[in-house]
């Protein structure tokens, strides 16, 4: 059987795997594990361990003392979760639109829709790329909002736990995540007694049972099977005959939070053996990154021009984690019916447009419309080699095509 690469394989090891289960059946202490692990990050700004960067959020939200109705501004393109965190706790969520192809958002924008009521900014880095910040902290600090850096997926090694200046930065351990620790969070406070009024709140949350924990690895370990590209094949193959969405299986197998339990699944702290696993991969420093970057270079010269125009949002910006690499085509199912038959299963943007009844959001809409390729560092050179040739090669096809209806 012909093999299939899927879009994304969990990024850890089997020692990793190993290591978590032994976790589960010997659990450390999960307070010494945590104030180690904190002392590891080797940031300024104190910090937290938590369950979730949900969870993370909503600790930021619980110790505010903000008023029904008070505004948070969303960078226009992120997780649901986030923006609907923010409406539990009674505040008017709104919209702030992003470049289509940079993921940035204007600081102008920014500050042309802060009102009396504005109370925080939550921007996120998409994709792995980072947006400069300094022109969103200037505006901030005249305005008196604060700045939430939502950096799940801009994880670029324990060197750098984001902006100093930002009043919040958070860091995901989630499945899909770069370093994955089966789950997991860091934040990072810039106001040492917020910091402390959240890790009090916290302290009143339960642990997450080490047997959740233990479940959680245990399947993500079977799905890492049937993610190798022979196994993936035949799964693929199987819900088709049965007639299910494999990609909508895959999101829900890997949601880092269940559907529908939102605030009772993220108000828990981390067991012991999360941590302990979290510890472990922070321990590897920059080599996850390293094998990332190693990889989307080679993609990156057999995609050719597409991977510095338009056509690839979010490349060019620096740095760059390179967590998922989309792609615009005029015809995206086209493109990913042509890569699917090629044995590569790209997949759509698994993120969501905030939606405030009122600002328009064209580049988030755009960019919510990606497709994400095939990425992984332990896809053999040739197979990566492939998948650029043939995806600027699909591109391209599709361009001349409308040029050639245009004429």
């Amino acid at each position: 059987m012909r093999a299939m690469w899927p879009c994304k394989r969990f990024d850890f090891s089997w020692a990793d795997w190993r290591f978590a289960l032994r976790s589960c059946l010997a659990p450390p202490a999960q307070a010494a594990v945590e104030e180690r692990l904190l002392r590891r990050t080797g940031a300024e700004r104190p910090a937290l361990a938590c369950l979730t960067v949900r969870s993370a959020f909503d600790l930021f939200l619980r110790a505010q003392h903000w008023r029904r109705g008070d505004e948070v501004i969303f960078s226009a393109l992120t997780v649901p979760d986030m923006p609907a965190l923010a409406r539990q706790h009674g505040l008017t969520v709104t919209a702030l639109d992003i470049h289509p192809v940079t993921g940035a958002w204007d600081a102008a924008e920014l500050e042309a829709r802060c009102g009396p009521h504005t109370r925080a900014v939550v921007c996120a880095h998409l994709f792995g790329a980072r947006n400069d910040l300094r022109a969103t902290l200037a505006v901030a600090k005249r305005r008196g909002i604060a700045v939430v850096e939502d950096c799940a997926q801009a994880y670029a090694g324990p060197d750098w736990w984001g902006h100093a200046e930002a009043d919040l930065s958070l860091f995901s351990f989630g499945p899909m995540k770069t370093a994955t620790a089966c789950g997991g969070a860091l934040a990072f406070v810039r106001d040492a007694r917020l910091a402390a009024a959240m890790r009090e709140l916290s302290q009143h949350d339960p642990v997450q049972p080490t047997g959740e924990f233990c479940r959680r690895v245990l399947v993500l370990g079977a799905l890492q099977c049937l993610a190798h590209p022979r196994a993936f094949r035949a799964l693929h193959s199987l819900a088709a005959f049965a007639g299910q969405d494999l990609e909508q299986l895959t999101h829900r197998a890997t949601r880092n939070v269940p559907a529908g339990r939102l605030a009772g699944f993220i108000r828990r702290r981390p067991s012991g053996a999360l941590l302990a696993l979290l510890e472990r991969r922070l321990d590897e420093g920059q080599a996850p990154l390293v094998r990332r970057r190693n990889a989307a270079r080679r993609l990156s010269d057999a995609l050719g021009d597409v991977s510095c125009s338009p056509t690839a949002p979010t490349a060019s910006e620096a740095p760059h984690g390179h967590w998922m690499v989309p792609v615009y085509a005029a015809d995206s199912e086209r493109l990913r019916r042509g890569l699917r038959e090629a044995g590569f299963d790209a997949m759509r943007c698994r993120m969501a447009v905030v939606d405030d009844g009122v600002t328009p959001t064209p580049g988030a809409q755009q960019l919510s419309g990606a497709l994400c390729l095939p990425f992984d560092p332990t896809m053999p050179a040739a197979e990566l080699e492939r998948l650029g040739a043939l995806t600027r090669q699909l591109i391209e096809g599709q361009s001349a095509a409308a040029g050639g209806k245009a004429a």
